[in-house]
């Protein structure tokens, strides 16, 4: 217990007790929309091409999100001005979540204006949050040109020829990025709990829509052994991802903020909740679509777009972790490595059995991985609950 009791005398414990508040939970709903109108994009074109433009929308949608959350991470976010300020971002970005599906259509401008809307809300609803921080407001300063250039870039996008679209949003995304690590020696105020918890809820809300999608995709199935079979080997995937998640990981990131210094709180925060937790995002949709494509037909073979799917979904999901682990504790997680990827070669490889049976192979190896993980670090866990 010696390795955690710094956390009993640390400084900032007030403000650590801070909790996700109700408006923020109603803004994410809008974004878990969008996150899930990526399935529909995948299913419109299941082709490399499509994957990677899935991708690229879900980055771009994510970003956006992640940028809330530390902005309302940072703010008084109760109080009516506010208030009305975030409920404009939440029309813009519901705006653009019915727009993903066409993101790469001749009507792409609806997406690419929205988008534009959400992330000049969210510089300028920062800047006046923090107004009464010089600190911050400098912080903000600097960072601000550099995602007003991106937004632009990317509502530039919307009006391109759709062979180029895709560039023009990636250099969107790297002028985020490299805009976010110039101001990178910036002591940001992070409330690690409540920020661990934003990150936290977003990904359970995502795998609650992934349910839903399981859900829908098992009407068309009559209620037989064959239904009974293919529901509770689709949902144990949606547990399995669960368990990889919440079990270890969500707690080992709220205490990785804790513990650190509020200098280094910034790039923790960045690395292990902006960068790191997209591939879990993302590979929660990936098996999102995996499982409404085994769904459809369980008794026949997973088409080659829903094997792919499934193999990337899950290995970019373990991925993620490996990167947060690493990231924190200079560790590589082998057992989730590994995991990756066999879970991915499997995919790939069983194209003769029947959808439900690779599905059920996959999930094996994510519950295997994840098990072995349980038992070599029990110590590790036991301390990290008992704190």
């Amino acid at each position: 217990m010696s390795d955690v009791a710094p956390l009993v005398d640390d400084p900032t414990v007030e403000e650590e007790e801070r909790k996700t508040s109700y408006l923020e939970l109603f803004f994410d709903l809008v974004f878990v929309f969008a996150f899930t109108q990526v399935t529909s994009l995948i299913l419109e074109d299941t082709s490399p091409q499509g994957f990677a433009r899935a991708a690229l929308v879900l980055a771009m949608v994510w970003w956006a999100w992640s940028a809330y959350a530390w902005m309302t991470n940072a703010i008084d976010i109760e109080n009516t001005v506010t208030r009305l300020l975030i409920f404009a971002a939440m029309a813009a970005g519901f705006f653009m979540a019915l727009a993903v599906p066409d993101a790469f259509q001749d009507e792409a401008a609806w997406f690419a204006v929205a988008y534009f809307v959400v992330r000049i809300l969210n510089s300028a609803l920062y800047m006046w949050g923090v107004r009464g921080d010089a600190g911050q407001l400098r912080a903000i300063a600097r960072l601000s040109p550099w995602f007003l250039i991106a937004a632009c870039v990317a509502l530039a996008g919307g009006f391109v020829d759709a062979d180029y679209r895709a560039w023009v949003w990636v250099a969107s995304l790297v002028i985020d990025v490299v805009g976010t690590l110039t101001v990178a020696r910036v002591e940001w105020h992070v409330s690690p709990s409540h920020f661990a918890e934003r990150f936290a809820l977003i990904v359970i809300i995502a795998l609650g829509e992934s349910i839903v999608a399981i859900g829908i995709a098992t009407t068309e199935l009559d209620r037989d052994a064959t239904y009974a079979i293919s529901v509770l080997v689709a949902f144990a995937g949606v547990a399995a991802l669960w368990w990889a998640y919440f079990d270890f990981t969500a707690a080992a990131a709220e205490r990785a903020l804790h513990r650190a210094p509020p200098g280094a709180r910034g790039p923790i925060a960045r690395d292990v909740f902006t960068f790191f937790h997209y591939p879990v995002v993302l590979g929660i949709i990936f098996y999102a679509v995996a499982a409404k494509k085994t769904l459809e037909h369980p008794l026949d073979p997973l088409p080659e777009a829903g094997r792919w799917a499934l193999g990337l979904g899950i290995a970019v999901f373990l991925c993620g972790f490996a990167l947060m682990r690493f990231r924190v504790i200079r560790r590589v997680a082998w057992e989730r490595l590994a995991a990756a990827g066999v879970a991915l070669a499997l995919a790939v490889a069983l194209d003769g059995p029947d959808a439900i049976v690779t599905l059920g192979v996959v999930i094996a190896v994510l519950v295997l991985s994840v098990g072995l993980e349980s038992v070599r670090l029990r110590e590790v866990r036991a301390s990290m609950r008992s704190a």
